[in-house]
């Protein structure tokens, strides 16, 4: 899911869920749920929906009656979250006008775990290999690197980014993944540092290991 600030013109979240094994309309659903839970805790008052799913589209504006059982509890949740806001509008997009809330749910579904723009996946650290850094670390720092490049999601190659238990604001799920899992990552043991490369954008990433204390 992404929900954009329309008066801002940019995204203020981006998400994909791992949802386990279920049907495209469930599914459906859920994105839509979890995008009207997340709305409100920003503050959300007016809301432009746009999904890909026709049959969820026309659910939701009563075209269609809906008979599944698997879909009627999570229609009554979504149609009770509606209500609470202020005005809303759902409107039928071509997947390719949805590309990407489509991206980040196949990223979740890829690593089967919970993909935000605030954090990588939880199942996604670094794992104790002769290549990475080994999961004991208790903090590591990741620059981009890169004269001609450019992040597709705004992360600076200007910027030094730390990280603790959790990805640092600014750092994009595109970097992350890359460097956090069994990507092109070279590891310098004697070093604690390895390099590693962005598989959205291209730009390097290089990877210091901070000892505390």
């Amino acid at each position: 899911m992404v929900i954009v600030d329309t008066n801002a013109g940019k995204p203020v979240h981006e998400a994909g869920y791992f949802l386990g094994n279920c049907t495209n309309n469930v599914a459906e659903y859920q994105g839509l749920l979890h995008s009207l839970k997340r709305a409100k805790d920003l503050g959300g008052t007016h809301l432009n929906i746009h999904s890909d799913s026709e049959l969820l589209v026309r659910q939701i504006t009563g075209q269609y009656r809906v008979k599944s059982p698997d879909l009627k509890p999570l229609y009554e949740k979504a149609v009770t979250l509606l209500r609470s806001f202020d005005d809303w509008k759902i409107q039928h997009v071509r997947r390719e006008k949805n590309e990407r809330a489509d991206e980040l749910a196949n990223l979740a579904m890829d690593h089967k775990a919970d993909v935000t723009g605030d954090s990588p996946p939880a199942s996604i650290q670094p794992p104790a290999t002769n290549h990475q850094p080994p999961a004991s670390t208790p903090c590591w720092s990741a620059k981009l690197t890169g004269r001609n490049g450019k992040c597709v999601a705004g992360c600076s190659t200007r910027n030094e980014y730390t990280f603790g238990p959790t990805t640092p604001d600014g750092f994009c799920v595109h970097a992350a993944a890359s460097m956090l899992t069994d990507g092109p990552l070279q590891w310098d043991a004697k070093k604690k540092a390895g390099k590693s490369r962005c598989f959205a954008c291209g730009l390097g990433i290089q990877i210091n290991v901070i000892h505390r204390g």
